[in-house]
């Protein structure tokens, strides 16, 4: 198991655990309002969970599919980017236009889903993992797209 798939399941067993937690309050819950909220915060978890485990399906069948092509591209230029380093990259001033998904740094400069590096109110030079999770869960979106490298 490398990093990436380490840090993808040590993410998703501290979301079981925090989805766990919001069950528990739920039983000790005083009000409606409370159960509501409560309820809420157990779904957005839940959402997550079940859109990191679509990635890591959908990794799994890209390698399955493709044992070859995958790699390659994981290889190329690859570099370890900082959430400070990743920020220059916000396609402003000249700048490439980088976001992170799940870990893994995506370049979308010529990406025309991206024109002036937004894309639907979400900016470049961002950690977009939990937002990417509410829209576009499973989608072969990032597999056409140009890794440049893993956010550490």
């Amino acid at each position: 198991m490398n990093c990436y798939e380490s840090a993808i399941c040590q993410k998703i067993k501290t979301m079981v655990a925090e989805s766990e937690n919001y069950i528990d309050l739920l039983y000790a819950a005083p009000c409606i309002y409370t159960r509501n909220i409560l309820l809420y915060q157990l779904k957005t978890k839940m959402n997550e969970i079940n859109f990191l485990s679509g990635m890591i399906c959908c990794q799994v069948n890209q390698i399955q599919a493709s044992p070859t092509e995958l790699p390659q591209q994981n290889q190329q230029n690859q570099r370890n980017i900082t959430l400070q380093e990743l920020a220059k990259f916000n396609g402003k001033d000249g700048n490439l236009a980088y976001v992170s998904v799940i870990g893994v740094v995506y370049d979308v400069t010529n990406n025309a889903a991206w024109a002036a590096a937004s894309h639907f109110g979400l900016t470049a030079g961002k950690d977009l993992t939990s937002e990417f999770a509410s829209c576009h869960a499973c989608q072969p979106i990032l597999s056409k797209l140009k890794i440049v490298g893993k956010l550490v």
